[in-house]
């Protein structure tokens, strides 16, 4: 049979049966790796929810958020892009407060593309601004 050739020795061993026809080792493979697909999408949806940036750039964290999501989908637990900015934004530090308020109250609720492009440009500013040095008080005598 020709799926024998296209899969691994050790899950052919697993699922090698007599009599066996194509359909049916298919099927047997199919639910061998979708078997444990609530645990997986119990895992990754705490991973989701937990997530925070850190000391990663918005881009960093953005794109695991993303890859989170994706494997959600893959388990038949499909994020929407609502939820998707709302752990964005669960997810960082008080440095970016002021653009979350901001997307918190746009209307239309921002898409993740546009809240993620908002939150980029926020930390290109927050990362060239430059805090004027504070000069000490002079002390002039009369």
């Amino acid at each position: 049979m020709w799926i024998y050739g296209t899969i691994s020795k050790s899950i052919l061993d697993t699922v090698l049966k007599t009599k066996a026809t194509d359909r049916e080792l298919w099927l047997t493979i199919e639910e061998l790796f979708r078997d444990n697909k609530e645990a997986c999408a119990m895992h990754y949806d705490t991973e989701l929810r937990t997530l925070t940036i850190g000391d990663s750039s918005v881009a960093e964290y953005s794109k695991r958020l993303k890859t989170i999501s994706d494997l959600l989908a893959n388990v038949n637990s499909p994020v929407t892009d609502r939820q998707l900015v709302m752990y964005l934004q669960n997810g960082l530090t008080n440095k970016f407060d002021s653009i979350i308020n901001v997307i918190k109250h746009k209307t239309p609720y921002p898409s993740f593309t546009v809240a993620l492009s908002m939150l980029q440009l926020e930390e290109d500013c927050l990362s060239t601004h430059v805090k004027p040095a504070v000069s000490p008080p002079s002390n002039t005598s009369s």
